[in-house]
């Protein structure tokens, strides 16, 4: 299983890279499939990209918020065909815990892939879950949605019990999140890894 500790932080060179095309669908890819499902669950995410986990496939795994189980996608080698429409909204991502940022999205995609059992499979989406598909597929591309937030609108999502969700927004700059982050990384090496 995947802890939040071990989920790949921003400033982490995996993240920038571009992922590799997935050639067979073997016993690994399956176990990588099946830890970034378990991943996404531990830590209450809608999707996660294998860069995120430490892979350099192009693999995601997706859902739809509240979504059960049998609503993930699992998808290899994903390529978006088509986007039409326009939606923006908040993102987060679990590589850059607590930001959140306004990006502008494609409201209806088409993406295509393969599944775990190496069947073709087209996907039509619109609203959080062409979303989160474009998001995805994007870390597999060594793009983060940062790269796409409007740079004003990037604020901290903090637990405040007083607040009336539960959470108070503290408005932030890229360059404060950056040595943030940078902080995060340097505590979860101090806390038993050397990875970045």
């Amino acid at each position: 299983m995947v802890t939040e500790s071990q989920i790949r932080i921003y400033g982490d060179p995996i993240l920038r890279k571009e992922a590799q095309r997935v050639e067979e669908l073997d016993a690994t890819v399956q176990e990588l499939i099946e830890t970034m499902v378990a991943a996404m669950r531990e830590n209450r995410g809608v999707g996660l990209a294998a860069p995120q986990v430490g892979s350099l496939s192009r693999v995601i795994v997706a859902r739809a918020e509240g979504e059960d189980d049998s609503e993930i996608f699992r998808l290899i080698n994903p390529r978006l065909l088509a986007g039409e429409g326009s939606q923006e909204g908040m993102e987060g991502c679990l590589s850059l815990p607590s930001l959140r940022g306004e990006v502008l999205r494609a409201n209806i995609v088409v993406v295509e892939g393969l599944t775990p059992a190496g069947d073709e499979v087209t996907i039509e989406a619109e609203g959080l879950l062409a979303r989160v598909l474009q998001h995805e597929i994007d870390h597999l591309d060594g793009v983060l949605f940062v790269d796409h937030a409007t740079s004003d609108s990037l604020y901290w999502l903090i637990p405040d019990p007083d607040a009336e969700d539960g959470y108070r927004r503290e408005e932030t700059a890229m360059e404060e999140a950056e040595r943030q982050f940078a902080r995060l990384r340097r505590k979860r090496q101090g806390e038993g890894g050397s990875r970045q």
